[in-house]
């Protein structure tokens, strides 16, 4: 499952990497608590591109993990920056991470059976920036782009 193991792969990183930060899950409903910093995880991928050719071959699969930051009005931006520069450390270009393995779930309010997977996939994440600050629906809001990639064997 190529698209799902690249989502889970992400969304484990995150939540490996502690950011003590209530977040957005991907399709579920959030209501953030006023005045308390909260994220928003978002996975965009791109069109998938031939890597190598054959029906054994591998497809890569380019995309965007978009991490948006968002602090109360009037606090400037500088625990924004805080937040992102620790972002920034956890996906350095060069850092790879795994979808869990079959017998791992993550802790989150979905499904658990749809964080089950078969063949480990590797995300490679090639850079990580930050947009300005801005003002988004009366909150500071930062985000982190992060850009990866993953190859994926087209047998699968």
């Amino acid at each position: 499952m190529r698209f799902l193991d690249i989502r889970n792969a992400l969304i484990q990183s995150w939540i490996e990497g502690e950011f003590d930060l209530p977040w957005a899950k991907p399709g579920k409903d959030f209501d953030p608590e006023t005045g308390d910093p909260w994220a928003a995880l978002h996975v965009l991928p791109s069109q998938p591109g031939v890597a190598t050719l054959g029906d054994t071959g591998q497809d890569r699969h380019d995309g965007v993990f978009q991490i948006d930051l968002n602090w109360p009005l009037n606090t400037g931006d500088t625990p924004l920056l805080v937040k992102a520069d620790e972002i920034a450390a956890r996906f350095k270009a060069g850092a790879r991470f795994e979808a869990p393995i079959l017998s791992e779930t993550l802790h989150l309010d979905f499904v658990e059976q749809e964080y089950g997977i078969y063949v480990p996939l590797c995300v490679l994440i090639r850079s990580c920036g930050v947009s300005p600050i801005r003002r988004v629906d009366n909150w500071n809001r930062v985000s982190a782009t992060i850009y990866y990639s993953a190859w994926v064997n087209r047998a699968l």
